[in-house]
């Protein structure tokens, strides 16, 4: 993966010709320069000896150092000042997350595989799969149970025909971690999936609430929600930063988990060349409260 990722055009935009990677080119030659002028100063090496190849050198030399600095990762950390949690941006299988995990669902909460509606490469329908055995039965019962007394409406979808507002949420304890199933897609009357920004942000809004009143402290993982079958048009980038700054300013309220963890699959990171190093830096500028 990490090779791979050196092959997308992502990587190198940001690598050479970011501002961030001017900016550093600009101070491995600033460095490289005081360097020379001490020694010039010294009398080790007076600068009017240097061979007129030396400008060059210096900078082969800063562009090694820049791409040294800005090689492929899986993962990338930040943590908040003054706070105690952090994000974590990874490339991975969500699903083996040691973390509790979400499981980004529809506002009917249907789990129905067999008729099509939900999708086996689904987050949802992965871990129907895995941690339930293929079998919705048992999950279907807990689901409903969770949602009895919640307000709704009638859906015209395919499948379940209660609708839940956006941001509904239930939690499933399963293989001793928690997943939280949360609604922020709606099913059409043709049963496909969709998701606007503004239900996005609302729906995110209700998870924090939900986690921070009836979860435990502890780790969050995700995946980045809408991009997939929600169809969000949204790059996976921005819905990266999209979750990280909801959830930087729920933060502000209350404290409701250690860390947050946002996992793209491998495929959709060389599919839609993620770049952590860019989603790092956008972290670290922008969440800083």
């Amino acid at each position: 993966m990490r090779f791979a990722s050196y092959l997308t055009r992502s990587y190198w935009k940001y690598a050479l010709f970011s501002k961030q990677a001017g900016a550093d080119l600009l101070k491995a030659l600033g460095a490289q320069n005081l360097i020379i002028g001490l020694l010039d100063s010294f009398k080790v090496i007076p600068r009017d000896t240097l061979p007129g190849i030396t400008f060059w050198a210096m900078l082969l030399i800063s562009v090694v150092w820049v791409l040294l600095s800005r090689r492929p990762v899986l993962k990338v950390t930040y943590k908040i000042p003054k706070k105690d949690f952090c994000y974590e941006v990874r490339i991975g299988d969500l699903l083996t997350s040691k973390e509790d995990i979400v499981v980004s669902t529809n506002t009917t909460f249907d789990t129905d595989m067999a008729s099509g509606l939900i999708s086996p490469k689904s987050v949802q329908g992965q871990v129907v799969a895995r941690f339930f055995d293929g079998k919705t039965d048992e999950l279907d019962k807990q689901l409903k149970k969770a949602l009895a007394g919640v307000p709704y409406t009638d859906a015209i979808s395919p499948g379940n025909k209660k609708r839940y507002p956006f941001g509904t949420v239930v939690k499933i304890p399963a293989h001793g971690k928690n997943f939280y199933f949360l609604a922020m897609s709606e099913l059409n009357e043709h049963g496909t999936a969709g998701s606007t920004q503004s239900q996005i942000a609302t729906s995110l809004e209700k998870l924090w609430e939900f986690v921070g009143s009836q979860g435990e402290i502890g780790e969050l993982a995700m995946p980045p929600i809408g991009t997939g079958r929600g169809r969000l048009q949204l790059p996976r980038r921005k819905v990266i930063e999209l979750i990280a700054q909801s959830f930087a300013d729920a933060s502000q309220e209350k404290a409701f988990a250690n860390k947050l963890a946002i996992v793209v699959h491998p495929d959709d990171a060389k599919r839609y060349e993620v770049n952590l190093f860019e989603i790092r830096d956008y972290l670290a500028m922008s969440l800083h409260h």
